[in-house]
């Protein structure tokens, strides 16, 4: 079971004529498109690397990531990989150890029985279970995942190896000797989904099984901002299908943890020297992380 979850931790392929059929008889919706979002509308709309400091006190560095191991991502540039070694102490989202991934994992799955197949329906669930095989999950595993589970499996590219970024960060820090710190929980991290309505959960399986080839078409295009560490049209691609019912879902998922994260990271970058790394949409905006550290007195530089 390990080895069929890999990249449930860590966002093209030919569609058959039979995934066509299941795709209508699912009932697809079409994607709904909201308004873009302008310069205007985002702060620190460019950068990856952000030189962080209160004034008189010491710099701290924080990196904005990508949870995926595409080689575009993962080749650390050299002012990254300096910066990263001066520093004293390592941060992330949630430090990944065994005991960790074990909780993830026995968190996505039903342990009472149920199966996916009927709580989705039969239809669905055979949609996204011919998608989830490209991730090397089985039918049988997959009608025992629970739907935000799954959503969050075909959110992911299909990587056939390599190690994501922020592992990758952790990894050098720890080889380094360097303090690592977790931002968050795992159990906080689990209940962000565990508080979406199941009929929710559902539907957002229902759009990302349906539309799933325009969806990872998408992941390339985010990869190539990236790249280009340009956060405004990261944004912009991230959030383009963002409807009103998901707008309570991606409040628990970015803005809340923004706030939480910045709480905790105030009095580690009073301290200084330390080497943050988290996802780069958690950087932007107003009620990015960034932006809420401004307003609690740091000062903020894009370096890279």
């Amino acid at each position: 079971m390990a080895s069929s979850v890999k990249y449930l931790p860590t966002l093209m392929l030919i569609v058959s004529f039979a995934v066509y059929r299941a795709a209508f008889a699912a009932e697809c919706p079409p994607l709904v498109t909201t308004p873009g979002i302008t310069i205007g509308s985002i702060k620190h709309p460019s950068g990856l690397l952000w030189r962080v400091v209160r004034p008189g006190k010491a710099e701290n560095f924080l990196l904005g990531t990508m949870h995926v191991s595409d080689p575009r991502v993962t080749s650390i540039a050299d002012i990254v990989a300096d910066e990263l070694e001066r520093s004293e102490r390592f941060a992330m989202e949630l430090l990944l150890d065994a005991d960790v991934v074990f909780h993830l994992q026995a968190a996505m799955f039903y342990l009472d029985g149920r199966r996916l197949s009927d709580i989705a329906g039969r239809e669905l669930f055979e949609l996204a279970a011919g998608h989830l095989e490209n991730y090397g999950i089985p039918a049988v595993i997959a009608n025992t995942m629970k739907p935000w589970a799954a959503f969050t499996a075909l959110s992911l590219p299909v990587e056939k190896e390599g190690i994501p970024l922020d592992l990758i960060l952790m990894m050098t820090a720890q080889a380094a000797g360097k303090e690592l710190i977790s931002l968050e929980t795992v159990e906080e991290q689990i209940a962000v989904f565990e508080s979406i309505a199941e009929n929710d959960q559902i539907e957002m399986l229902r759009e990302v099984a349906c539309h799933y080839v325009h969806f990872q078409e998408d992941i390339e295009r985010m990869v190539q901002h990236y790249e280009r560490r340009d956060l405004l049209a990261l944004t912009r691609l991230s959030l383009r299908y963002v409807t009103d019912e998901k707008q309570a879902f991606l409040d628990k998922l970015l803005w809340q943890r923004n706030g939480k994260m910045v709480q905790r990271l105030e009095p580690l970058f009073d301290e200084g020297k330390v080497f943050v790394a988290v996802g780069a949409m958690h950087l932007p905006g107003e009620r990015g992380i960034l932006r809420r550290l401004e307003q609690q007195g740091f000062v903020v530089e894009a370096i890279y």
